[in-house]
């Protein structure tokens, strides 16, 4: 009996021991199901560009596919911030448009991709950019562009994907601006427009002159107002980066009422600064194809003249010389070619047919001045003028860098201005050193 009992005891214990062993065992499994103990399993790119990709097709599911983004992988982007970089890089699905595939890019198209975002990103986004995966996303829809649509996914030195959330907050900022931007010349607020015009990128120094601002801005809103005919929601967004966001204007009249397309970029550098290209090109005014001499319009570029007309108007040319023939005739001395008749400060070309100083005939191809206040082009620049006098007449010469051109029948007429940037001008504005007007 006692040898029995004994037994009894041993198995009790036994059995004990194993419902405490699987008690233990089942209480880990609880531990490892909740809470941080919990680890997921580490995703990789053609997983993370899936959710991604899902989530551009239908927005409502961007919560249960951020869930499934490992904490490690998500970079401390909060569930609302990754909401609204989906939102932003849905822009540039067509209206109506459905995800249909993705691509991973790899090889040329890649290295093309990354070399593109390299040159016009700031070098403090390089390493960035280096580590990035494009995702190449085929939609329904048509995009006027005829660009496809990327988004970018990047990874950690050992290789691994994550959401970087610097990239998406700088893309939302990008778009966010974009917003108000053209928000400003839709409602024709001219304040605003005003206040944005010293973001725009120019190739010289935006001008310090309030009245100039004031009428680079008008010019802005009457641009918007009668030359873009999309409206904003027509705007494709053609990509978008870190530190690049660009738009497409499918339908923009230019000056002679033919209708093209036109780009707007919003740039983003190392310290967030936003600044925008969006250039507006302002034609050369015919009547600015004319040479003044002491305040009088004498010749115009790309008519004929002979040595007697410009003697009477000019006086004596300093010296009269010619270039080789630059297209033979029967007879060669009747060839065509440049012959230069140079007068105090400024010059005259002519092509044509060259027998002599005196014994010349062609058409008037190039003016240059130099150094004469006595010769202009058009009645209001010359080298008495600044940079300030040429953007009271022409807003946007500084974005087209102070060359302005105009096709008249067919021929191309161009102007370009210089500045002596070594003496600044008391009002901030730069002396016009020189000009040449010259028919292309």
């Amino acid at each position: 009996m006692k040898l029995f009992s004994k037994k009894l005891h041993i198995s009790s214990w036994i059995r004990c021991f194993s419902v405490m062993l699987v008690l233990c065992v089942f209480s880990g499994m609880l531990t490892s199901c909740s809470g941080k103990a919990f680890k997921k399993k580490t995703i990789d790119v053609p997983e993370m560009a899936r959710i991604i990709a899902d989530s551009l097709d239908d927005i409502s599911l961007t919560e249960s596919l951020f869930d499934m983004i490992p904490d490690e992988q998500k970079n401390d982007m909060t569930y609302s911030e990754y909401y609204e970089y989906i939102s932003v890089l849905q822009k540039m699905i067509p209206n109506q448009g459905r995800v249909l595939t993705f691509e991973i890019v790899e090889g040329e198209e890649k290295r093309r991709l990354l070399e593109t975002m390299l040159s016009n990103d700031p070098e403090e986004y390089a390493d960035l950019i280096m580590s990035c995966v494009p995702i190449k996303v085929t939609t329904t829809g048509i995009r006027r562009s005829g660009t496809p649509i990327y988004f970018y996914l990047q990874t950690m030195p050992d290789g691994t994907v994550y959401l970087n959330r610097a990239w998406a907050k700088s893309c939302m900022d990008l778009y966010a601006f974009s917003v108000h931007y053209f928000e400003a010349y839709t409602n024709e607020n001219l304040k605003d427009v005003i206040s944005l015009i010293p973001y725009t990128e120019t190739t010289e120094p935006l001008p310090e002159s309030e009245d100039i601002i004031r009428e680079k801005a008008k010019e802005m809103i009457h641009f918007y107002t009668h030359n873009v005919k999309s409206d904003e929601g027509d705007y494709e967004m053609i990509s978008i980066d870190a530190s690049n966001l660009l738009y497409l204007q499918p339908e923009v009249y230019d000056n002679h009422l033919r209708v093209s397309s036109r780009q707007v970029r919003f740039r983003s550098d190392a310290q967030d600064v936003i600044s925008v290209v969006d250039p507006i090109e302002h034609e050369l005014k015919t009547a600015d194809l004319y040479l003044y001499y002491n305040n009088r319009r004498t010749v115009r570029i790309g008519d004929h003249s002979a040595p007697l007309q410009l003697k009477s108007i000019f006086g004596d040319p300093l010296t009269v010389s010619c270039g080789p023939i630059m297209e033979p005739a029967e007879n060669m001395e009747d060839g065509l070619r440049n012959i230069l008749i140079r007068y105090k400060g400024f010059s005259i070309t002519v092509y044509g047919v060259y027998h002599g100083e005196d014994d010349w005939t062609g058409t008037l191809v190039h003016f240059d001045i130099y150094s004469s206040k006595k010769v202009g082009i058009g009645s209001n620049m010359s080298l008495s003028e600044s940079s300030w006098d040429v953007l009271s007449q022409y807003p946007f010469a500084d974005q087209m860098g102070y060359e302005l051109q105009v096709t008249v029948d067919g021929e191309v007429y161009k102007l370009t201005i210089e500045f002596d940037k070594e003496n600044k001008n008391e009002d901030g504005s730069f002396p016009i050193s020189a000009m040449s007007l010259e028919q292309e």
